[in-house]
């Protein structure tokens, strides 16, 4: 979906309040995915983020599929209540439309995406498992939305489970062998409890029901230098088979970081598995740092 690649913006940023293990999946590991950290105390961390398009033939700027995407400002916070144990993750993200009239209309937001809710992390054999809840509400600023009953938001509450690898972990050995690096990731099965508008295809047809995530990363020099994958696949409760995949969420990614900074360039391309329809693409860069 549209919708889903600008907010997979949102998650370069969201999966930035930790160290490595960084993606753009929209709904990113609390605390950037990583296996160990504190069980208990309160922190505060997040991270702050600013993309750019520089290709974009088909990547909406708002929930109803107008306009296309050119900036993108985001910020995350993860609020630990008892360590690693029980957090609060909080995205905000904010799309702008390159086809507004008007320059300073081309950096005024026109979508709003609003995610939150509650997740706990616990270390499971060589990895950890992540479980949660989060609610989403996309939302557009600057016009009217869908036509008929729909309103000019995309909601959902979901549930999912997130299994937390690294290859350091299992093989020490591949750490000097990347020169400080890793191969690392995350697999996830999430389902769409509430869902009475968020779509299962790029063109805004069916209702989400499951989510299907894969994220793989291998970097290298003190994880200087890294590529990334993302594929994200969803299945549409309203479909005869409601497990089969109805959408593809493709992302491959260069990383670049260094201390708190990083720098993402991506490809995205989002397209639909069981209709000839809207694919929606782009090429963006990101910029973030995290506190």
């Amino acid at each position: 979906m549209r919708r889903r690649v600008v907010v997979s913006l949102l998650c370069a940023a969201a999966s930035l309040a930790a160290t490595p293990a960084r993606a753009l999946d929209k709904q990113g590991s609390a605390h950037g995915g990583e296996i160990e950290g504190a069980t208990s105390g309160f922190a505060f961390g997040g991270s702050a983020s600013l993309g750019v398009s520089v290709y974009n033939p088909s990547y909406a700027a708002r929930p109803d599929n107008t306009g296309l995407a050119l900036f993108r400002y985001a910020a995350h916070f993860d609020f630990d209540l008892i360590g690693r144990r029980l957090s609060i993750p909080l995205d905000l993200n904010m799309f702008t439309d390159r086809t507004a009239v008007g320059a300073w209309r081309k950096v005024v937001p026109s979508e709003l995406d609003i995610i939150t809710g509650v997740t706990s992390t616990w270390r499971l054999g060589p990895g950890a498992l992540e479980g949660g809840a989060r609610v989403e509400i996309d939302g557009t600023l600057d016009k009217g939305g869908y036509p008929g009953p729909t309103s000019a938001r995309q909601t959902y509450a979901d549930v999912r489970a997130r299994y937390l690898y690294s290859l350091a972990a299992i093989a020490p050995a591949v750490g000097p062998a990347l020169r400080g690096g890793d191969v690392r990731g995350w697999l996830t099965l999430g389902w769409f409890a509430i869902n009475r508008s968020y779509f299962a295809r790029p063109n805004n047809t069916g209702l989400a029901l499951f989510r299907y995530a894969a994220h793989a990363e291998i970097s290298f020099w003190n994880d200087h230098i890294a590529l990334g994958l993302d594929a994200i696949f969803f299945s549409d409760k309203q479909a005869s088979n409601v497990f089969r995949p109805t959408e593809l969420d493709f992302t491959p990614e260069l990383i670049v970081r260094f201390e708190r900074y990083e720098v993402h360039l991506a490809y995205e391309r989002d397209m639909p598995l069981d209709q000839d329809t809207l694919i929606q693409q782009f090429i963006y860069l990101l910029a973030s740092v995290s506190f």
